[in-house]
């Protein structure tokens, strides 16, 4: 028998699926963030421990790893040395290959043909694929990169409401909600900000969805702000030359409706997600 595994490793989370040969799911596993920020001696466990879940769930053991071929789309990959040192790990599968998370988004979007997706999660990049070579933008990593996503908005969230709080701009139900989150305390606030992570900001992004909804005019300003960002992502994805483009990722739902119609009429629905675009790499043929 032939298994073979997709892992999407990510900002947020890292998934995993198991199927057979005919492409049946036999297993599949999330837990938390695993990508290249935590650096390859954390990394690499987290994968070890997604994939034995799902195995687990599809009765296979550890003698069983031998008969699958695994794929593994990990955020941050192009950080240096990082996709070396794994190549380097002993490998305890039939074969294995690593890339990044856009690539397996995309390639399940379009179910391995050419098109384009732009990725709204905890971060955001635009991945293109035009006969056989890719090209990204953006991606660069928060706080530098990362325009539109969740983290970007947390931080714009706190940008906002520091703002608010020195009277520099009006206070808004928004900007007190997130100071109150801290407990009226700035000097918290700002040792927060000291530890804290893409994740940790991006926790704020549902509020900054609900306020901008409500009418809040701080809110409402991040979230044009983002569109401006998203929908030049969009015209420059098509100058390249591709047919289909998709958005994806968590925050893709909540920002589709803020879209101008020139622009979301542009956009196709996603034939797949980033897992089936893990396995079509691993070798699956669906």
């Amino acid at each position: 028998m032939v298994y073979f595994l997709g892992v999407d490793a990510g900002g947020s989370h890292c998934r995993s699926r198991l199927t057979d040969q005919n492409g049946r799911i036999l297993g599949s596993a999330e837990i938390g963030a695993a990508n290249a920020r935590i650096g390859i001696a954390n990394l690499w466990p987290l994968l070890m421990q997604v994939t034995e879940l799902a195995c687990q769930e599809a009765g296979l053991n550890k003698d069983d790893w031998s008969s699958v071929y695994a794929a593994f789309g990990i955020a941050g990959l192009s950080r240096p040395g990082l996709q070396r040192a794994l190549e380097e790990m002993p490998s305890p599968f039939a074969a294995i290959r690593y890339t990044g998370d856009d690539e397996i988004a995309n390639i399940g979007a379009h179910r391995g043909h050419d098109g384009a997706i732009l990725i709204l999660g905890t971060g955001s990049i635009a991945h293109i694929r035009i006969d056989g070579k890719s090209e990204t933008l953006g991606g660069y990593g928060f706080p530098i990169s990362d325009e539109a996503s969740g983290a970007w908005l947390g931080l714009e969230s706190i940008r906002h409401s520091l703002r608010a709080y020195d009277g520099r701009i009006q206070k808004t139900i928004f900007t007190e909600r997130v100071i109150h989150h801290f407990s009226d305390d700035i000097l918290g606030l700002v040792a927060w900000m000291d530890a804290a992570t893409a994740t940790d900001y991006a926790l704020f992004a549902p509020w900054v969805i609900e306020a901008g909804i409500e009418g809040d005019p701080v809110a409402y300003s991040i979230i044009q702000k983002a569109v401006a960002y998203i929908e030049n992502f969009i015209e420059v994805i098509f100058q390249k030359g591709v047919a289909r483009c998709c958005l994806m990722g968590g925050l893709a739902a909540p920002f589709m409706p803020w879209l101008s119609n020139h622009i979301s009429c542009k956009l196709s629905p996603s034939q797949g997600d980033a897992l089936d675009g893990a396995l079509i790499l691993s070798g699956l043929k669906f």
